[in-house]
């Protein structure tokens, strides 16, 4: 059954900002994965950070997310750090040549330990790109299975494929199309770099498909971990 795309709300930068701060302070996985990108030097833009409120309906509770890009003054490496209300992080490191984008790491937090995957895209996206999403989506999920689950230190609520695939598309292009990204790229290398969109989304889906408990056996944004949704981290 298809998920209703009203059920992924788009609440901006706004307030992305206040719930990045009060949720990290909170969070020993986002402030793991955080100090783990910086090796990379890469550094928290929380004023740019995306929030979404997501329902489930299999676990009729919503949650909110932020997405929280990462920078540096190395533009072949960029990063992005996804927090949930509850705490529960995932990061993601994005290689790029040119305006390209690569292969990816993705860094997640497991019983107070760093662990890092590295992978191409041919890897993620196998002999080719499939025209049928579904059995793109079954092999995105082999692979993320084959590299082994991560299990959330807290409850999950399940998120759906398609909801996934909304939030990384839509946090990608808002971001492309922010002052910061006008500062530091071109209007054609910014028309470039929004093909990767799909890339994008393809690399939330095995995010998601690597957490332990959801629906699709596996997730960054499968799984989410979760208390009440309330208001509380944006005041």
């Amino acid at each position: 059954m298809g998920v209703d795309m009203h059920t992924t709300h788009h609440l901006g930068a706004d307030l992305g900002a206040k719930f990045f701060y009060n949720v990290t302070e909170l969070s020993d996985e986002a402030k793991l994965l955080s100090k783990a990108m910086g090796k990379y030097n890469l550094r928290a833009q929380p004023d740019r950070s995306q929030l979404f409120s997501v329902y489930s309906p299999d676990s009729k509770a919503a949650i909110a997310i932020s997405i929280t890009p990462f920078s540096g003054e190395d533009r072949s490496v960029e990063g992005g750090l996804s927090v949930s209300e509850g705490g529960h992080a995932q990061a993601v490191i994005v290689r790029l040549k040119g305006t390209v984008i690569t292969g990816f790491i993705h860094l997640t937090a497991t019983n107070g330990e760093l662990l890092e995957s590295e992978h191409g895209i041919d890897e993620l996206r196998g002999s080719g790109d499939q025209v049928d999403m579904v059995v793109r989506d079954r092999h995105i999920q082999a692979i993320a299975e084959r590299v082994g689950k991560v299990k959330s230190a807290r409850p999950l609520i399940e998120i759906e494929p398609a909801q996934v695939r909304s939030m990384a598309s839509v946090s990608y292009n808002r971001l492309l199309g922010d002052d910061f990204s006008r500062s530091v790229h071109s209007g054609k290398e910014i028309e470039e770099l929004q093909s990767n969109t799909s890339i994008v989304s393809e690399i939330g889906l095995f995010v998601l498909f690597r957490t332990d408990g959801s629906s699709c056996c596996s997730c960054s944004c499968s799984c989410w971990g979760s208390s009440s949704c309330s208001s509380s981290y944006v005041k």
